[in-house]
């Protein structure tokens, strides 16, 4: 997962470790799954701009940022080339829309990039802020995906 965000100063990006997830089929065909990326594993190479991130965050009281995804048909995903999931971050729950592009499909696998873009004051954040410098509310976020049958 890759992130990014402008700011007065100058943009930047972050990203966080790979994660393993596990897809359950529910009992009506659909997939659900549930990725919980450890805010402390989000870094941008800059450490005073990781901890003023993980204080906006919570992470304290709020250790993950949670993508929870339900009855998902990878089909209507593939052709329609839209993923819908709902975001946790800290206390707040948000139905959210990512644009799928490059899937790969195969027999046992399946790969693709998801991107999306949050609002920090939709969750209620405030970006941190140091004098002369301040984040823009949006962060582009991508995530890329491999999927295998076991």
């Amino acid at each position: 997962m890759t992130f990014a965000a402008t700011s007065t100063l100058h943009d930047f990006e972050g990203s966080a470790a790979p994660l393993a997830v596990t897809l359950v089929q529910e009992a009506g065909g659909g997939w659900s799954a549930e990725v919980a990326v450890p805010v402390a594993a989000l870094s941008t190479g800059n450490g005073w701009r990781d901890e003023s991130m993980r204080e906006m965050f919570e992470a304290d009281r709020h250790p993950r940022i949670v993508g929870r995804v339900r009855g998902v048909d990878p089909e209507r995903v593939r052709s329609s080339g839209e993923l819908a999931f709902v975001l946790r971050i800290r206390d707040v729950e948000l139905p959210l829309k990512a644009r799928v592009q490059a899937w790969q499909q195969s027999e046992r696998r399946a790969s693709f990039d998801a991107r999306f873009d949050v609002s920090l004051a939709a969750f209620g954040l405030a970006a941190p802020r140091i004098p002369f410098n301040r984040v823009g509310d949006v962060v582009h976020v991508r995530v890329h995906l491999d999927l295998e049958r076991t």
